[in-house]
C-alpha cells in the first residue's frame, strides 16, 4: 500500500493553485519578524497569507511541523472569510494546512482541509476553472491514500467528466490515469482488482479527443506493471523503451515500487512488537536529492540533510524504493544528465484515541510522507507540475 501512496502523491498532475515550497535563504528569525511586523500594522489579508505561508514553510524546512501548523491555523482563522475575494490565496492556506496536518499525523483533518481548499476556490472561481478541477482531483488523491477507494474513483470519474465538458484534456487525462494507477496498485495486492485495472486502462486507450495522446502512450507502462506482477520483470523497461519521449521541465512519474516492509509489516528498525511501542511525537525527516535521467531512470540519490533523530532503516528502505522509480523518457540534449529533484521524506505516526477515552496517542506503525521541494518554473494551469 505504501507504493500506492507514493505513486499517487508523485504521479504527474495538473498544475494546482498553491505556490511551490521553495528552499529559501531567509533565516527563520527573519520570516518571524516579517510576520510579526505584518500583523502589527494590520496588513491586508493577501499579505498576511503570503507572509504566514513564507514563515510556515521556513518552520517546515527546519523540521518544526507543529509550529508550522500553528502559524497556518492562526492565519486561517484571520483570513478564511475572504475566500470570495481571494479564492486562490485562501485555498493555498487550506492546502498548506492539509499538508501540515498529514505530517503531524492527523489524516482526517488533512482531508477536511483539502475539501476546504476546494470550497475556497469555488467561492470565487467558475466551477469549470482548471484550478477548481485540479483541487477536486486532489480530494480524490486524499480518499485514495486513506483507503476510501470507491470515493476516490467516483471523484476521478467526476473530474474526468467535468474536464471533458470544460475542454480541459490534460486534467481529464490525469483523472483517468489516477483511476488506472489506483486500480493497478490494488491489483498488485489483490488480483480481484485486475479486471477493474484493465477496464481503466482501456478507457484511456479508447478515449476520444485531442490532448490525450500522452496518456494513451503512458498506459503502456501500466499494462507492463500488471505484467510485472505476473512475473515478467523486464516488462517495465521494454515499455519505457517503446514510449515517446516528452519535452518537459517536470518529469512524469509512471512507476514506483513499494517500500519493502519486514515480516511484521514495518519499515522502521523497531524490534519490539506493536503492543510494546507507540509512535513518537518527534518529527523524523530527510531531504533527498536525485537525478531523473533522460531514459526515465533514477540516479545519484543523496541525503542532503536530516533531522537530529532519525531511524536509518525506514530511510534506507525509502531511498531503495526511490531508486526503482521510472519516469516517462524525456527528450533532452545529448549528454544531459537529466533533471535534478529534491524531496522531503517524513516518517509519520498517525494520532489516535485510546479506546474508551479521549486521550490522544500515536499508532504503533508509521508511514512515509513525501513532499516535492524542487523549485519549478511557473507554468500555466493544466500543465504537469510534479514528478
Amino acid at each position: 500500500m505504501i507504493g500506492l501512496l507514493m505513486l499517487l502523491a508523485q504521479v504527474g498532475s495538473p498544475a494546482v493553485t498553491e505556490k511551490p515550497i521553495v528552499v529559501t535563504a531567509r533565516r527563520l528569525d527573519d520570516t518571524r519578524r516579517a510576520l510579526d511586523a505584518c500583523l502589527a500594522r494590520k496588513c491586508p489579508p493577501s499579505e498576511d497569507i503570503d507572509t504566514s505561508l513564507a514563515h510556515a514553510e521556513n518552520q517546515f524546512l527546519a523540521g518544526d511541523y507543529e509550529a508550522a501548523r500553528t502559524t497556518l491555523l492562526a492565519s486561517r482563522r484571520r483570513n478564511a472569510r475572504f475566500a470570495k475575494t481571494l479564492p486562490v490565496p485562501v485555498s493555498d492556506l487550506s492546502r498548506a494546512n492539509a499538508r501540515m496536518a498529514a505530517l503531524v499525523g492527523m489524516p482526517d483533518v488533512a482531508r477536511v482541509n483539502t475539501i476546504e481548499a476546494l470550497d475556497a476556490l469555488k467561492a470565487g472561481l467558475p466551477s469549470n476553472d482548471a484550478r477548481v478541477l485540479s483541487q477536486r482531483l486532489e480530494i480524490g488523491d486524499v480518499f485514495a491514500r486513506q483507503g476510501r477507494l470507491t470515493a476516490a474513483t467516483d471523484m476521478y470519474d467526476d473530474v474526468a467528466k467535468r474536464a471533458r465538458d470544460a475542454g480541459q484534456p490534460l486534467i481529464q487525462g490525469y483523472a483517468m490515469l489516477r483511476k488506472a494507477v489506483l486500480y493497478g496498485a490494488m491489483a498488485s495486492i489483490d488480483s480481484a482488482y485486475r479486471q477493474a485495472a484493465q477496464r481503466a486502462i482501456r478507457a484511456i486507450e479508447n478515449a476520444d479527443g485531442t490532448g490525450l495522446e500522452p496518456f494513451k502512450d503512458g498506459v503502456k507502462l501500466l499494462k507492463a506493471r500488471l505484467a510485472v506482477f505476473d512475473g515478467d520483470t523486464k516488462a517495465i523497461d521494454a515499455a519505457l523503451a517503446s514510449m515517446q519521449k516528452v519535452s518537459t521541465k517536470a518529469p512524469i512519474l509512471v512507476f514506483a515500487p513499494p517500500i519493502a516492509a519486514d515480516e511484521r509489516g514495518r519499515i522502521d528498525g523497531t524490534k519490539m512488537s506493536s503492543l510494546q511501542i507507540r509512535g513518537s511525537d518527534n518529527a523524523q525527516w530527510a531531504d533527498v536529492s536525485f537525478w531523473v535521467a533522460p531514459d526515465g531512470t533514477v540516479r545519484d540519490i543523496d541525503v542532503m540533510r536530516q533531522s537530529d533523530t532519525l531511524d536509518p532503516t525506514w530511510l534506507e528502505r525509502a531511498t531503495k524504493a526511490l531508486a526503482g522509480r521510472r519516469y516517462q523518457p524525456m527528450a533532452m540534449a545529448p549528454g544531459s544528465p537529466g533533471l535534478l529533484r529534491v524531496e522531503r521524506y517524513s516518517y509519520v505516526w498517525d494520532r489516535a484515541s485510546e479506546t474508551g477515552t479521549r486521550i490522544a496517542t500515536r499508532v504503533s506503525t508509521g508511514h512515509v510522507e513525501i513532499l516535492d521541494l524542487t523549485v519549478a518554473p511557473e507554468q500555466p494551469p493544466g500543465t504537469p507540475s510534479k514528478g
